[in-house]
């Protein structure tokens, strides 16, 4: 599919595909590795010729690596395995928190729906939209905790002329994001805890 032309495997293709098969290495990092190759090579201006899989060894060994290091001393299976029930973890945390019901209920789902998704960092990605709409959607419910949360981060982030204002916005939101946390019991909307 990646490559747009009818799909003809080498002899080399199905040796590289038994290998990873071998090593355990989970389809779905295979297939985020090849899309970040693909990607990367769309991007590129260069636009090469990818014609086999050993075009994407290295970066299928480079993301199996990435996710067995973020998992050590975790339950065995890849993290894909793994999302559903800590996604159901994270989805009943919300559901206790000291926040409106409604909200509650909203993002929950939307964090259980993740569960379909094939790549940890489609997950993550999608995780952190979902807390950004989440802290919104709060603030608007609580408008005076809201202003005083507002002042509290401007007072951690300082003055505003000693820091570009690139730096002085992801830091801002940063800050804001950890004082409603704490404030209302709320969970980091992450995998990686």
């Amino acid at each position: 599919m990646r490559r747009r032309t009818p799909f003809i495997l080498s002899a080399k293709d199905w040796a590289l595909m038994r290998k990873w098969r071998d090593e355990e290495i989970p389809l779905s990092v295979v297939i985020e590795a090849i899309d970040q190759v693909f990607e990367k090579n769309e991007t590129s201006g260069r636009r090469k010729v990818i014609s086999s899989l050993s075009y994407c060894r290295h970066a299928v060994k480079e993301v199996w690596e990435e996710r067995k290091e973020l998992y050590v001393g975790q339950e065995a299976g890849s993290p894909e395995e793994q999302a559903g029930p800590m996604l159901e973890a994270l989805a009943l945390s919300l559901e206790q928190a000291e926040i409106p019901r409604d909200v509650a209920a909203e993002i929950a789902a939307s964090v259980r729906a993740l569960a379909t998704e094939k790549t940890v960092p489609r997950i993550e990605e999608q995780l952190i939209e979902l807390e950004h709409t989440m802290i919104t959607r709060i603030l608007d419910v609580f408008p005076a905790q809201a202003e005083e949360i507002r002042q509290e981060v401007a007072r951690a982030v300082g003055d505003p002329a000693k820091i570009d204002e690139k730096t002085r916005a992801r830091t801002a939101e940063a800050n804001l994001r950890r004082v409603v946390r704490d404030r209302f019991g709320l969970p980091r909307l992450t995998l990686f805890r």
